[in-house]
């Protein structure tokens, strides 16, 4: 399962849509997708998909800081791992 490519089949017909529509209908879609691919993940497929997302995340805070995404992962990061589980 690769997940990381430069530009997915999706994006590239997607390039020239830019409207705050198009941003929302392409982000739901996105949602559906991950929730889709956790849904039947084996546990070396949930780990790739935990990896690519934490490393988009880092990526996204490294080439512009975002307040709001940085204490929404740590957040997470908090609930999960320092706590030890959802609670």
């Amino acid at each position: 399962m690769q997940l990381m490519q430069d530009t997915s089949t999706t994006q590239q017909h997607q390039a020239s849509a830019a409207s705050p529509s198009s941003i929302e209908r392409r982000k739901a879609y996105a949602t559906h997708l991950i929730k889709t691919a956790l849904r039947y993940a084996d546990d070396a497929e949930l780990r790739q998909i935990i990896s690519a997302v934490e490393h988009q995340v880092a990526t996204m805070l490294s080439s512009r800081f975002n307040p709001g995404l940085n204490d929404a992962s740590y957040e997470v990061y908090r609930k999960f791992w320092l706590k030890g589980g959802d609670q």
